[in-house]
Formats: structure tokens, sequence, C-alpha cells
């Protein structure tokens, strides 16, 4: 340990004369001989300002996040009068004095002395991200944490006219050169499904009206809202068919063939419900997605349209698009210090996209998949959302827990001349995502078991159900009104580039497929739990096309917003996007025109972490749009940068 003498000043106004102790690997050199306090944070109800600073710099990776020590000097050059004030300020009122770094900013925490007496103007000093105390500081005095949404196929399904053709494209192929009536007869439902839903977006795209059941619906025009000043209020026509879970919506109101068909995942209203539940506020909510970014806006009021869950006025701060080949990071989302990842839990279908140091943080659910399985969601008595929403309340629960009954309680005793490392360490959301039943789990690995921890046994005997139910009643699959559940989970299969489709649209007629038709009748009736086997997984059986042609699910979600170009011929040669900073890690990108469905999101289940039983904790509470003026033709997925 080494020190030097810096003078303390608030404003231009001298405070005092202080020792710089400095200590440890995470010592900040202060090469100024004068510290200069810019304002003060707010004083703090309940928290402690070292137990919030000690949450938000402390890690098993770098260790304490003290940056230096200040105690007075024993010259007598200067009067101690201010600097005892100043002390004494801040321990009655709970704050800190704050010096203000451009974009860092260093607090001084009051600390009482064993050694110099208990009111002895000492002070730990700690560096952070500008604002990210004061948002910190609320949160945890609320007992709110972070919670980050995936948007495409964790919360929803989208598709237009031309992913449904291509989806249904790929399938007539995949029928027609499969071997196996059951998984043949499986993909006849799965085609059927598609294009039920393609004529109500036919209907829509063209007319603003549908046709259900015989009753005609026309659309409602809703307003989003303009975002800014710099934006305009963006009227879209939109139809809600309720019963079944859609919307109908269009990005862009002026370009029909941005029209959108949408299915909502059940139990969306459940999870939501319980994160701003009787005026209590559980979770600051944030979405990011690899998604364009009019789309995700979109995407998301369709899911919050009264903004109960984020306010309108910080939706383009709250929703992060990720550029296509990057990985997703809880930095970025937080990149304006309105949360520290430590504090967040995040809800997607992929794991693989984060970045590895936000991997332990991440729930992940199986793939929303209504049209390879509609009645998956409902198989299980607890829906995969409502297992979400479990998660979220023990993570909550079990953070706090330890914040109060560990941190807080052992905060309070700690002395100017204590080492940091003998406090608590402080709660991290990744230590309350463990399975309940997945040993692999406890010591990190979430990957070793590809389904939650099931036995094989187990895991065929769910897929074998859920191919049944889809193949012996596809008519009634068509209509039903699914229930979510947890049921499925998938292997995950690699990431590939593929070719471009340049097949065309195949239609559908029955003498299309006389080898199939000639085993279907039979099929339906003779199907068994014994046929059906791993390899009917979503992720190897819907849509899957050879590697020469290019995969649908990629196809869908990379459509246009130009009204008539087609891109389906157009193959990218960006390359592979580089190691940039620790918060752009590349990953494999695959083969797509530009578009605003994302790259990333594929209709494969994921593996899902076991939810152990609700439980609620007495805590206190808290209580979109495009510019019209822009150039007809944006591309809305970024190139790629070399």
């Amino acid at each position: 340990m080494y020190n030097s003498v810096v003078v303390l000043y608030e404003g231009e106004r001298v405070v005092g004369e202080l020792e710089l102790l400095y200590g440890g690997d995470n010592g900040v050199v202060w090469g100024e001989k004068v510290i200069r306090i810019s304002h003060y944070s707010p004083p703090s109800e309940r928290c402690p300002p070292l137990a919030v600073l000690h949450t938000i710099t402390s890690s098993s990776t770098t260790g304490n996040g003290i940056s230096f020590k200040l105690e007075p000097t024993k010259s007598k050059s200067l009067s101690q009068d201010s600097l005892f004030l100043l002390h004494s300020t801040c321990l009655r009122d709970n704050k800190t004095a704050v010096v203000s770094l451009g974009r860092e900013e260093l607090h001084l925490v009051a600390m009482q002395s064993k050694n110099f007496g208990g009111q002895c103007p000492c002070f730990w000093g700690f560096k952070v991200a500008s604002g990210l105390y004061n948002s910190c500081l609320t949160m945890l005095n609320l007992r709110c944490l972070g919670i980050v949404f995936d948007l495409d196929e964790t919360l929803i399904v989208a598709n237009t006219m031309r992913s449904f053709e291509d989806r249904i494209e790929a399938l007539l192929r995949k029928i027609n050169s499969e071997s196996d009536p059951q998984r043949a007869s499986a993909m006849l439902s799965e085609v059927k499904r598609y294009q039920e839903d393609k004529i109500f977006l036919k209907q829509y795209a063209e007319n603003d009206q549908v046709i259900d059941n015989g009753k005609v619906i026309k659309s409602q025009s809703e307003v989003f809202p303009a975002l800014s000043d710099n934006h305009q209020p963006i009227v879209r026509p939109l139809i809600r068919l309720q019963d079944r879970n859609i919307i109908l919506t269009r990005i862009n109101p002026m370009i029909r063939d941005t029209s959108v068909l949408v299915r909502l995942r059940p139990a969306w209203e459940d999870l939501r419900s319980y994160l701003t539940a009787r005026g209590r506020k559980r979770f600051e909510v944030y979405v990011c997605t690899m998604a364009e970014r009019d789309y995700a806006l979109e995407m998301w009021r369709l899911l919050d349209p009264d903004s109960n869950l984020i306010n309108s006025k910080e939706l383009l701060d709250r929703i992060v698009c990720v550029k296509s080949g990057l990985r997703k990071s809880l930095f970025n989302v937080f990149q304006d210090g309105s949360c520290h990842p430590k504090m967040a839990l995040v809800i997607d279908d992929r794991l693989k996209v984060w970045d590895e140091k936000d991997q332990p943080r991440v729930h992940v659910v199986p793939a929303f998949a209504p049209y390879f399985s509609p009645q998956a969601e409902g198989n299980n008595s607890v829906p995969v959302l409502c297992v979400a929403r479990n998660v979220a309340c023990n993570v909550r629960g079990g953070f706090f827990k330890d914040f109060d009954e560990g941190l807080l309680q052992r905060i309070s005793e700690v002395a100017y001349e204590d080492d940091i490392k003998q406090v608590p360490s402080a709660p991290d959301v990744s230590n309350y995502l463990l399975s309940e039943d997945d040993p692999s789990a406890v010591n990190g690995n979430k990957d070793s078991l590809g389904f939650d921890g099931m036995a094989d046994t187990e895991v065929e005997r769910r897929l074998k159900e859920a191919m049944l139910a889809s193949t012996s009643v596809p008519s009634q699959m068509t209509n039903s009104d699914p229930r979510i559940a947890p049921a499925l989970q998938y292997p995950v299969p690699p990431a590939i580039s593929q070719s471009t489709i340049q097949a065309p649209v195949v239609p559908f007629p029955a003498q299309h497929l006389p080898q199939v038709t000639s085993v279907l009748k039979s099929s339906v009736t003779q199907l068994s739990p014994q046929d059906t086997s791993l390899q009917s997984s979503p992720a190897r059986e819907e849509g899957e096309v050879p590697e020469s042609e290019l995969d649908p699910d990629t196809r869908r979600r990379l459509l246009i917003l130009q009204h008539g170009q087609d891109t389906r011929d157009q193959v990218s040669s960006e390359p592979q996007f580089p190691m940039g900073t620790p918060l752009q890690v590349s990953v494999p990108p695959r083969v797509q025109p530009h578009g605003w469905f994302p790259v990333e999101e594929e209709m494969s289940p994921r593996q899902l972490n076991r939810a152990l039983p609700p439980k609620e904790f007495p805590l206190n509470s808290e209580s979109m749009h495009i510019n019209k003026n822009r150039p007809p033709h944006p591309p809305f997925l970024p190139k790629m940068e070399t």
C-alpha cells in the first residue's frame, strides 16, 4: 500500500486535506493533487451507500471494487471543520460525495473509524459508471431487479406473406422426400396450419379485414404515439383475434407488404401481470432483440399496449436492437447506467447468442413453435411463461433475502480499517438460476443436459405424445386455443449458412403428393408411440431443407419493407464479423438478405431451467414509432462492419 496527499474541494471551496491510500489490485491511481466534489448522491432511506457500491462493483473475477481510501493528514495547515461537517452529513443522510469523471463518477463513502475515533473524517472511494449508483440505489430500495426479454420465439412468432410461402414451400419439398408416413402426416398438419394463417394475412393485407368462421372482422385504427420530438405518431390498422391469440398489424402503414400476422405466446398476460401486480414494481423491463427497430417497437407495443412495463418515454432506450453477427450483452443493454448486470435476469429461447459472462443470468425457455406443435404449450400443467414468472419470483426473492439477511446486517459493522473482502459477497442473479434437479447447473454447465435434467425415457415419452397429438388430430389442432406449458426440450442444432432458395412457391393440391396421400389414411389410425423418435424435434423437422437451400427459419425473418422488392436471390458477401471489444463478440453469421426480422431467432425449443415453487416475499413497491419522412427503401438490418 502506498499513498499521496490530495486537497478535497467542493466546487471551488476547499474542504480539507486528506491522505490517499492505494491498496490491492483494484486501486485507481489518482494522478491529480485535487479531488473536486461536484454533487451528492440522493439520500437513501433503506440501503447504506456501502451496500449499494459493494453490490455493483465487486465480482468473483475482479474482486472488491474499492478504488482507494482517504483519511485526514497529520498536517494542521488547513482547517478540518468543513471536512468533519462533510463526513457527518454523509453519514447522517446515507449519501455519498460524487466526483464527476465524464462517463464515470467517483463516490466517496463516509466510514466510521476504529483507530481514529468514531467521527474521524475517513472515506472509501469507488469508481462506477455515471448514473449507475443512483439507478441501482433506487432499485435496491424498492426491492426491484432488471428483467430483459427477447421477442421472437420467446414471446411471439410473426410471419409475413413471403415467410408463410417459404415455410410451406420448404415443408412440401420435405414431405415429397419423406418415407416415414407418420412424419409426413405431422408435416402435412403443419402445412395446413400455416395455410390457414396465410389466408387470414392475405385477407388483411388486401382488404384490411378478415373472415373468421363466416364473420367479417374489420381492422381498427390504433395510434402509436410519438416517442420523441423527432418522431411523428403512427396510425396502424389492427385486427385482434382474441380467441386465436392472433394480431394482424402493419409495420409500415403505407406499405401493405409489411403486413404481419403475430401469434402471442399463451400465458404472457400472467407474466406481465406479475411484473406490476398491485402497483408493486418488481422488475425494470428491457428488450434485447436482433430484429430491426421499427419491427421491435411494434411487437412490444402489442405485448404492452398500455405501456405498463416500459414507459413510452423510455422505449427508445430500453428496446435494444443488436446488429447481425454480434452477441447480446447486458453491458450494452444497460450502457446508460440504468442497471447492473448482476441485478438482471434474461428470458430468452437461446443461450449462445449472449455474451459468455451473461449466460449464467439467462433463463432459457423452449422456443415458441405454434405451427409445429400447437398443443405443446398446453401439455404440461404449468405454462412456459408461468414457469418464467415463477423463476423471476424466486430469483427476486432469493436475491433480496441474501441482500437483507446477509449483506445489510454485516455492512453496518464494517469500519474504515477493515478489508472489504471480509464483507459477505454481494448477491448476483446468476446465483438463483440453478436448476432444481440438475447437478451440472450447480457447476455452471448449463448445456450438458439438453433436456432440463429429465431422463432420456421421459424426454422421448413427451416427444412421442406431442407427435401423436400432432398427427392424429390435425384438424382440431388448427382451431385449438392451446394453453402454454414448458413441455418439450430439444437439442440445439448448429447454425449453418445456406444458399438461397430458388424454387417457386408450390401449391398444395392433394394430387401433388401421391406417394404421401396413399399412406396418410392408414397412418393416422396406426400411429404408435414406439414409432416416433427424438429425430422428430422441430429443430430438425420444421422447415428443414438441404444445405444447398436457405433455411426457411432464416428466410421467415429476413424479409424486406420495400414494396415489391424481391431479395430471394441475394446472397450476402459480408465476411464474418470480427471480434471487437469484449462486448462485441462475433458469432457465426447467417447468409441473409436485408430485412427487419431478427437473424438469431430459431424455431427450435431450447433447454428450460426448471423453476422452483413460486414464493412471494413482502417487499416494498414504487408505484413507438416510425419516422414517416425516411427514405422509401431503407435497409432494415444494418450492414455488418469489418
